[in-house]
């Protein structure tokens, strides 16, 4: 699974981006809502607030070269028997 939703961490992806507080806890910066998640591959302007360095960057745009959000939120629930909720 690749490191990305840590406290403070910021992505974006098709045309957006996000900060993510938690698993399942993501507010977008354009206001709007945060719809079904961000479109891989991903892009890490921020790691925990902070700029990110060459390799955290590298890390996430590798890991999230396919598959998507919703695969990751479906392995997340079915690894931990949670959800998100409304």
């Amino acid at each position: 699974m690749v490191a990305v939703g840590g406290p403070g961490d910021e992505v974006g992806g098709g045309g957006r981006a996000w900060r993510f507080d938690g698993p399942w806890d993501r507010e977008p910066f354009d206001g709007a809502p945060p719809g079904p998640g961000p479109q891989w591959p991903l892009v890490l302007p921020a790691r925990a607030g902070a700029p990110r360095s060459a390799g955290d960057a590298a890390a996430v745009a590798a890991g999230t070269a396919d598959g998507s959000h919703q695969e990751t939120v479906r392995s997340r629930m079915s690894l931990t028997g949670a959800s998100p909720t409304p």
